[in-house]
């Protein structure tokens, strides 16, 4: 092995015997044995690294014997005597030249036996000239010499490299170490800071994961010579209070890191969904007062790791000022009496300033709205150190509200200011409602965000609105109620259902205590009752129904609050997640939008004249049909001759020609951006629809609503509105042809749907252990001529085919259907009637049809 090569290689099957100690001290039944001993956090850790110590020191003296020229060196994790159940050992055969010709057989009577238990070894075999070398071109074994340990041989050798080490990396280039650092601190959180880490946290790499506890001590160590928490309380780098909390945080992470790899056996540090819910049985979290167990297990992880990512970034802003010249500034220039902004900050002008003046805890965020200065780390600190005198007379003053208001209002990135409120926990003083929500955890894949966080980005998302849609936000008679209602809305969760309601209560008397006008409170309360009424509307109910946009203009009433609710649905959807706000929901949400805007314009809220709409059409289709074998104008329910234009209905009757003549189904997709539209004309027929559902199915198409009609000679027109139901399928790769061939077979009867489809589904047991419970509602009162009924289910393949193949058999008529999915969870709506074309009024026959249809869709 030549000088500076690694110890790798195949397995040795002349290696040594690891000996009979060997298993107690890294395998899992001694691991298991401290856990029992009721060892956990970094006192486990610290147990399993000294049983390694032993074992490694032994095996390396009786490779080496007590010679100099060579040292055992742990590094990482080991190094600092943190060694997790199923973590990585990582070691250095640390030599000198004149060891050169034994430095392989040592290495490998080491490692061998290692790798033959099943351990991850990270190992090196390197002179002090090679680790030097390797630490001026490689970051992180930088940092890996920075916690070396030696465990067994020639302490002399150990003690060069290290003084090497700090004179030729450290001394001199401690700001070039700190800056490279932060630069790798902010790539592994742009990476692992997304939607799939925030609803399933890394607890090493996420933000606020032990990563972030590791880049602190390195720093420390590496900056300023300090070795732990009480070191750095004695440099005033932590106040007691901030030691307190890290390192409790620290601990609890360390101890669910450790729960991890024992539950799994291995190496896992990935709070997947499955293991959630598993952590929190095993942990004795329980359900109550509207929380599921995980839920109040996941809060608490929450709040670890927002106390790590915290601390870890106003010790990041104390390193950059204290290494940068100039970072601090000058002269600070006055923003008003106690705060001025220096060096790009806000700051307090002294520390006595909250005391004299507590309205500047929140004036100081009104300031960073304005300016676009964030708060000084040290003003952070004041703000959190003074929370005491935010009390019920500082919660009512108006200097407060108007400060609090500029600070949600007027930041050109809110964020920049709200995550600093809610961190330093001024915003859960001034709003105690807020207290409930915090670090709250909705266990589902639909919510990416805690629900505080979500709440801070809806009020984002409304500030990007505010740019995106100025005509909207123009004539808005209080738009800082449409930004408190985004910050409110979600404000009543946490004591389970009927959040919307008790949202509304909370936000009336915040509204007062802020003094807001009764106008402002009345209509803020609305807003955050009604934050889901234009979102599930759309999603769920017949938008060609002229009765229920009637109905949604009468909840509303008036046009101001039907913009604020209309941008506060846009900007809750898009924070809530990527799979939250699709573009069809978009496009769905806006035609609800203006047409309850439309009648909202007329000055009276009268339904429209029905007869005269009917007739109208019929004319005009007429007119376009003159000279052709047109049918008879009462062929045409009055239902479709209202859902499309003239045009469309004199389409319709040339293509019907084509069924007529027995040339089978008419099949015509329209690209629609979002999705296809898809006519589907053919002779009707019992179950016709759940085929060309199951047709869908086969072809990867979801179905995302449909239009079902009927004419009187017996000619069904269908338009289904249909999107890839795989990743990445653009809309115009599909094989249409294909598609047409598939659903003439299937409707005259020569294609098995129910086998083919059932071949699609993915076999039971996948990831994914949060399915959602089927759910299936009858409702004969939503409609007038319709019995709505809805089915809630996991989303699968043939789905929507096996819950129209059950209503066929019932002999039920569909006239509408829509489709939502959201995420792990499709919603079916359905308008029915009977086979007389009645609502369904018998209650022993909507409950049979409820329980085949839970049946149908829990297949």
């Amino acid at each position: 092995m030549t000088t500076g090569q690694t110890a790798a290689g195949a397995r040795h099957a002349g290696a040594p015997p690891a000996g009979p100690g060997a298993e107690l001290a890294v395998r899992g039944e001694a691991l298991a044995d401290l856990w029992a001993r009721g060892l956990s956090g970094r006192a486990l850790l610290h147990a399993h690294a000294d049983r390694m110590d032993a074992w490694l020191a032994e095996r390396f003296r009786e490779a080496w014997g007590e010679a100099p020229g060579m040292a055992l060196v742990a590094l990482g994790g080991y190094g600092r005597r943190e060694l997790f159940p199923y973590a990585d050992v990582d070691l250095l055969v640390l030599y000198d030249e004149a060891a050169s010709g034994r430095v392989a057989g040592v290495a490998e009577r080491i490692l061998y036996p290692l790798w033959d238990l099943g351990l991850e070894v990270g190992h090196g075999v390197r002179t002090v000239a090679d680790c030097l070398e390797q630490a001026g071109r490689d970051f992180f074994f930088q940092v890996a010499l920075l916690e070396a340990r030696r465990l067994a041989g020639d302490r002399g050798l150990f003690d060069g490299l290290r003084s090497a080490f700090a004179a030729a990396v450290l001394e001199d280039r401690r700001a070039e170490f700190a800056r490279a650092m932060a630069a790798h601190r902010a790539e592994r959180l742009r990476r692992f800071g997304g939607h799939a880490y925030l609803l399933e946290p890394h607890l090493k790499e996420s933000p606020g994961g032990l990563r972030d506890v590791n880049a602190v001590f390195w720093t420390g160590k590496a900056v300023f010579g300090l070795a732990d928490p009480g070191a750095f309380e004695e440099a005033g780098l932590f106040t007691a209070e901030q030691r307190a909390r890290f390192e409790a945080a620290w601990d609890a992470l360390v101890r669910l890191r450790n729960r991890l790899h024992l539950a799994a056996g291995r190496r896992n540090d990935r709070l997947y969904f499955e293991r959630q819910q598993e952590l929190a049985a095993a942990l004795g979290y329980r359900g109550g007062d509207g929380m599921l167990g995980v839920e109040r297990f996941m809060r608490e992880v929450y709040g670890h790791l927002e106390t790590v990512r915290v601390t870890a970034d106003l010790f990041f802003e104390h390193v950059e000022e204290v290494l940068e010249p100039g970072a601090a500034g000058g002269a600070g220039r006055r923003l008003e009496p106690g705060l001025e902004v220096r060096g790009g900050r806000v700051r307090f002008a002294d520390p006595e300033a909250p005391r004299r003046r507590p309205w500047l805890l929140m004036r100081a965020f009104a300031w960073s709205a304005r300016t676009g200065a964030p708060l000084h780390h040290s003003a952070r600190t004041l703000v959190r150190d003074h929370l005491d005198l935010v009390d019920d007379r500082l919660r009512r003053s108006r200097r407060m509200a108007a400060a609090f208001l500029a600070a949600l209002t007027e930041a050109a990135d809110p964020r920049r200011v709200l995550d600093p409120m809610l961190e330093t926990g001024l915003l859960a003083a001034y709003i105690p409602e807020f207290a409930q929500v915090v670090a709250l955890a909705q266990h589902d894949v639909y919510h990416v965000f805690t629900v505080d966080r979500h709440l801070l980005q809806t009020v984002a998302e409304v500030r990007r609105l505010r740019d995106e849609e100025p005509h909207l936000f123009a004539d808005l008679a209080s738009p800082h109620v449409l930004f408190l209602a985004a910050l409110f809305h979600d404000i009543g969760k946490g004591g389970g259902g009927g959040h919307a309601e008790r949202g509304a209560k909370a936000a009336e008397t915040i509204g007062r205590r802020m003094g807001l006008a009764p106008k402002e409170r009345a209509c803020l309360a609305f807003l955050v009752r009604h934050h889901l009424f234009l979102t599930d509307t759309a999603l769920r109910r017949d938008l060609d129904d002229e009765d229920l946009i009637l109905r949604c203009a009468r909840t509303i009433r008036d046009p101001d609050r039907l913009r604020m609710l209309y941008l506060l649905s846009i900007a809750d959807g898009r924070a809530t997640g990527p799979a939250a706000w699709t573009q069809w929901r978009a496009v769905l949400v806006q035609e609800l939008f203006l047409k309850v805007a439309h009648l909202l314009e007329r000055t009276d809220l009268a339904s429209p004249d029905r007869i005269q709409a009917v007739e109208w059409m019929r004319r005009q289709v007429a007119e376009r049909l003159r000279g052709s074998d047109a049918p008879a104008p009462g062929v045409f329910p009055e239902d479709y001759l209202l859902a499309f234009g003239p045009d469309e209905v004199a389409g319709h009757v040339r293509l019907a020609a084509r069924v007529a003549e027995g040339r089978g189904p008419v099949v015509v997709p329209a690209d629609q951006g979002t999705c296809w539209s898809v006519l589907v004309m053919a002779r009707d027929r019992a179950g016709l629809l759940a085929r060309i559902c199951g047709v869908f199915a086969l072809h990867n198409l979801r179905v995302l609503g449909a239009r079902i009609f009927t004419w009187s000679d017996g000619t069904a027109v269908d338009v289904l509105e249909v999107a890839p139901a795989l990743e990445g399928e653009a809309l115009g790769d599909h094989d249409w042809e294909r598609l047409r061939a598939d659903m003439a077979a299937a409707l005259s009867g020569r294609l098995g749907l129910t086998y083919r489809i059932r071949g699609k589904r993915p076999p039971v047991g996948e990831r994914g252990c949060l399915r959602p419970e089927v759910r299936v509602e009858v409702d004969d009162t939503v409609s007038d001529f319709h019995t709505v009924v809805e089915v809630y289910a996991p989303a699968r393949a043939g789905l929507l085919y096996d819950i129209t193949r059950t209503l066929a058999e019932f002999g039920v008529d569909i006239s509408r259907a829509r489709v939502s999915t959201h995420v792990d969870q499709v919603v079916n709506v359905f308008y029915v009637r009977d086979r007389h074309g009645a609502k369904i009024d018998d209650p022993d026959l909507r409950e049979e049809i409820r329980r085949a249809l839970a049946d149908a869709a829990a297949c």
